[in-house]
């Protein structure tokens, strides 16, 4: 072992060795319960790419299907459903329009934005990868019952809905008002 380097312990449980088995406490089972979340995700995620990237990649799919879901989104838009940057974003379009699968097109209410449409090879593309996706993803799930896949539907549903929305909160008129005064203020210099 390295000089200095941290020793390895064996993880065990999260709980104090005078609780008895099976008394963890709510903090150590949510724990539990995102770790397995996260195992399962990973799992998953990598199962579906092996099958779908032969046809291709999962950030093409989720482009397509977000434009097929709302047609003529904006950069601006498909960014913050996509959870990626706009450099990211603006390569992926870029990639896909060279490809024949969307097209940029003015935004007639603003001559400065484009709006991304999906073209009919992109719909025909899309539906296919779609097809191969869902055939997946139902083998995933072959072992559960369907009163067992809609208990977890149900509490995968209800852990979403005690999260906050994934937008940034939007600054109020009176903070945004202050900011601007904060910058005149200090950009003032006052000479000797």
């Amino acid at each position: 072992m390295r000089r200095g380097a941290p020793t390895r312990r064996p993880a065990g449980p999260l709980t104090s060795a005078a609780s008895p088995p099976g008394a963890e406490s709510g903090g150590a089972l949510a724990i539990r319960a995102w770790v397995r979340v996260l195992a399962v995700q990973k799992r998953a995620l990598a199962a579906i790419r092996d099958d779908l990237e032969r046809e291709m990649t999962m950030p093409r799919f989720d482009l397509l299907a977000n434009l097929c879901r709302s047609d003529g989104q904006t950069l601006a838009s498909l960014s913050r459903s996509m959870l990626v940057t706009a450099g990211n974003i603006t390569g992926l379009v870029d990639r896909a329009a060279r490809d024949g699968l969307v097209e940029r097109r003015a935004d007639p209410g603003d001559r400065r934005a484009w709006r991304v449409h999906v073209t009919a090879k992109g719909l025909r593309v899309f539906r296919e990868a779609e097809r191969l996706h869902g055939v997946k993803v139902a083998k995933l799930f072959a072992g559960l019952t369907r009163g067992e896949l809609e208990a977890l539907i149900r509490l995968l549903d209800k852990v979403r809905g005690s999260l906050r929305p994934t937008d940034p909160p939007k600054r109020s008129a009176a903070r945004k008002g202050s900011a601007k005064r904060r910058r005149i203020d200090t950009s003032k210099k006052r000479l000797p």
